[in-house]
Parts: structure tokens; sequence; C-alpha cells
């Protein structure tokens, strides 16, 4: 419905987007994957993304309908956007690493997937990095116009005696997935996965 329109993206993101684009339509392919330090290039704004995803999502008369599972039941239920805001998407724009002191301690691996037509960048910690919740970040754009896909990102967050594993899934213009799997001591683990569906 939406193609590849990028809602409400401001011009610095814009142009962050398309200097990626730009700068990987060389020789990089998925062979041949090229890494890149935080000192040495801008990371993609992810709390920007998802910023102009939410003030597109303001301006639309779409509802957001909540699925919660657990232990295979699953329950249906609407969400106010304002709470999507404060509870959801805040999670996304928390983990985003493009700022000065996050990005220096993650690598950065991008390539082109010409059988796919996508663009991805790829974050990892650095090997000497601290303890970092942001595991893993894989951002993948339409190469025609570098356009968002999908952003997935996990993240190790501790709280007591609990750790807690999470993987997210944004997909642009339609939807959003949080899967939890919760650890604490002397309990079985447990899963909640959370899907926030507005154009699917």
């Amino acid at each position: 419905m939406h193609g590849g329109y990028i809602y409400c993206m401001n011009r610095t993101l814009l142009t962050l987007v398309f200097s990626i684009f730009t700068g990987l339509t060389g020789c990089r392919n998925a062979e041949n994957p090229v890494k890149e330090t935080g000192a040495e290039k801008q990371f993609y704004p992810i709390g920007g993304f998802i910023e102009s995803q939410l003030h597109y999502l303001d301006s639309v008369p779409l509802a957001v309908i909540h699925y919660t599972t657990v232990n295979n039941i699953t329950d249906t239920a609407i969400i106010e956007k304002s709470e999507f805001r404060k509870t959801v998407a805040i999670e996304f724009i928390r983990s985003d690493i493009s700022g000065e002191e996050q990005k220096k301690n993650y690598t950065e691996t991008s390539f082109i997937d010409a059988t796919l037509g996508a663009i991805t960048l790829n974050y990892t910690p650095e090997k000497n990095s601290p303890d970092l919740p942001v595991k893993k970040i894989d951002v993948l754009l339409k190469q025609e116009n570098a356009a968002i896909s999908t952003i997935y990102i996990e993240k190790i967050t501790r709280a007591g005696d609990s750790v807690v594993l999470k993987k997210m899934l944004w997909n642009a213009n339609k939807s959003c997935q949080i899967t939890s799997l919760i650890q604490k001591n002397n309990e079985p683990d447990k899963v909640i996965q959370e899907r926030f569906v507005w154009d699917e």
C-alpha cells in the first residue's frame, strides 16, 4: 500500500539513508561484506526512524491491534497509540546505538544481496566492549531506494534474579513484534510473544 515511501523522515535522516545506499553500490556484496568501526562511520539512526513511523501512525485512522501469546494461548486487544509509544516503541528507540558513546563499542558490517535486492547493515558489540544490553541489530533496506524494510534487535536486560532476552522486529509501515524469554532462578523459563499490527 505504501511502497517505498519513508514516512515523515526528516532531511538529516533521509540524507543519511541515501549516503548509506550510495556508499554500498560498489563491490560490497554478500560474499564480501565490509566492516567499519563506530569511529569511522555514522550508524543508522534507529531512534529517528521509529519516531518517523510514530508520527505517521498518529496521522492516520489506523488502530493498533495487540496480540499476546503465552503458552500457545493468544489474547487480542486494541492498544492506544499513546500507550504503544510509551511501552512498545520506546524499546526500539532506546536500542539506538548511533550516538557517539554507544557506537564506539560496536562494529558495523554492511553488504548488498543482489538476489534479494536488499542492503543489510549488521551491528554487533566489539570483542573488548563492556557487557552491553544490545547484542545484535540487523537493518534491512531495499536496494532500489534504500527504504527500510525491517529492523531486528536482540537485547538482554537484567533485574534482580531475572534475565530477559528480547528479540524485536519492526516491519516498516505495518507492524512490530517483541518476543521475550524470561529466565528466573528456580523457575521454568517463560516466553511471551507480543505482536502489534496496524496495517497488514
